[in-house]
């Protein structure tokens, strides 16, 4: 995402406050699209479909789309660093010609096992027809939505990334609308899922306007399992990372059922959505200064190292990138901090706007220190996968999925004032001990370079037939952003 970031950053350079206002907008809409755009198109709907469902099917269309996202998450996890790695050693051997034909592949690959995993969950519940595939379609949509934002974050016009979101937004909420005041429950679903549909059609253009029209699916990439199996292990521990504390508290006696065996827990959900909600600007601030500021080191150190710069050179930008790594995290510290601090603010204000009750406002003020440490965790993540640090990078990841999950079911044995200090505790102990261990690393960078990455031109009398295979590990490649 990196490449976004410099010509947002250029946005930043402008003399009005319009482009400063563009640019980050932009970022807040790539990095955070989808979520951004189905909360506005969900806020909307359930205001819309309170005059003509009943509250039970109101909850049950909730919940329904909330399990289908993390379906979709979880479906595309496990190719999700593996298509990124493939991704970044083809832009770095300017093979972008592969995107297209890669994204053909990951699709073919990722659709199927989804409508297995649909088709046969489906099958025994007892919604209607119209139901049933609109919840396969919103499926495989948002599926199709994860893998092409992959690929577009190498684009060159992340205009049309926002558009597709925006688009995708406006017609689910007017074919809702238009659906749902014909079919009731039915039409809501169905048109929701065509919005996300028309989304992922869009941004699928754009890839073969981008990258070039298909000449048919390729899966080269499928061999990165056997070379970088980390990186498979790594998006699946991170997706379960992210949602084992909701499981937790579904299938607990603190979960509600609705729709027959659909589990939710609404005194958990909403106040720990709201709380992620609060790191949007940290995305946005994270895309446009904190990871471009951080790449221009990176480069100019491992460009020193394939120049052959004497040490005292490369020791300099070593102490460069340490310094800046510092200064980011820094900044990202009092940015969240200041946004955090002004929701804490304005807590009582936005608890009656969203219409909390008084047993999740401890929810809620605990759950905004969680998602500030979780967003630093992202940070260290990808500060290890530039590095191409995977062993960490899974340790990371494991370590906060299972803490999350134990101290989960620890605060559900406790009770109601418990509830959120496990994900808040199961961040701090992550976030700490990936500060740790990246500096531990940083301080020996130039020793590991040395000793682990091979340092070598691509050699040019190859070029022709490096463009007729795959970028193996023999080729330098760091990272995986």
């Amino acid at each position: 995402m990196a490449g976004i970031g410099f010509r947002l950053q250029r946005l930043l350079s402008g003399e009005s406050y319009t482009d400063w206002l563009r640019a980050y907008l932009y970022s807040a809409v790539i990095t955070t699209g989808p979520m951004l755009i189905v909360i506005t198109t969900l806020a909307l709907i359930k205001w819309q479909f309170s005059h003509y469902v009943s509250l039970e099917e109101g909850q049950l269309l909730l919940g329904l789309i909330v399990y289908a996202y993390t379906a979709s998450m979880l479906g595309v996890a496990p190719f999700q660093y593996i298509v990124t790695r493939y991704l970044a050693d083809q832009h770095y051997a300017r093979q972008l010609d592969r995107f297209t034909p890669a994204y053909g592949g990951a699709l073919c690959c990722v659709f199927p096992l989804q409508a297995l995993v649909g088709l046969a969950y489906l099958t025994s519940q007892p919604f209607s027809v119209v139901t049933k595939w609109a919840l396969l379609m919103l499926l495989l949509s948002v599926s199709g939505t994860w893998i092409a934002m992959l690929f577009l974050s190498a684009a060159r016009s992340f205009q049309w990334i926002g558009a597709a979101f925006l688009c995708g937004g406006v017609v689910g909420y007017g074919a809702a609308v238009w659906f749902g005041t014909q079919r009731g429950f039915d039409g809501f679903l169905l048109g929701f899922a065509l919005g996300q549909g028309v989304t992922w059609l869009i941004l699928s253009v754009r890839i073969a306007r981008e990258f070039g029209l298909p000449r048919g699916p390729e899966f080269f990439f499928l061999r990165y399992f056997k070379t970088h199996p980390l990186l498979a292990l790594i998006g699946v521990a991170y997706t379960v990372g992210i949602w084992v504390d909701k499981w937790c508290f579904w299938f607990s006696d603190a979960g509600n059922a609705i729709g027959g065996n659909l589990r939710v827990c609404f005194a958990y959900d909403t106040p720990m959505f709201l709380a992620f909600l609060t790191i949007v600007p940290s995305m946005a601030f994270f895309l446009v200064q904190i990871e471009t500021n951080f790449v221009r080191v990176y480069w100019s150190y491992y460009h020193a190292i394939r120049q052959r710069a004497p040490l005292t050179t490369i020791r300099a930008h070593e102490t460069n990138v340490r310094e800046t790594i510092t200064t980011q995290l820094r900044r990202f510290a009092l940015f969240q901090g200041l946004v955090t601090g002004v929701i804490i603010l304005f807590f009582l204000e936005i608890s009656e706007f969203f219409q909390l009750n008084p047993a999740q406002f401890g929810i809620f003020r605990i759950g905004l220190l969680g998602a500030f440490l979780q967003m630093g965790i992202l940070i260290i993540l990808t500060f290890f996968f530039y590095f191409d640090w995977q062993r960490e990078a899974l340790v990371l990841t494991g370590l906060f999925a299972v803490l999350n999950g134990g101290f989960a079911l620890g605060t559900l044995a406790v009770g109601l004032p418990a509830y959120g200090f496990g994900f808040a505790a199961a961040s701090f102990i992550t976030l700490l001990w990936g500060t740790i261990r990246l500096y531990e690393r940083v301080e020996a960078l130039t020793f590991i370079t040395f000793m682990h990455q091979p340092i070598t031109p691509p050699p040019q009398e190859f070029e022709a037939e490096a463009r007729r295979r795959p970028v193996t590990l023999d080729e330098p490649s760091f990272g995986v952003s």
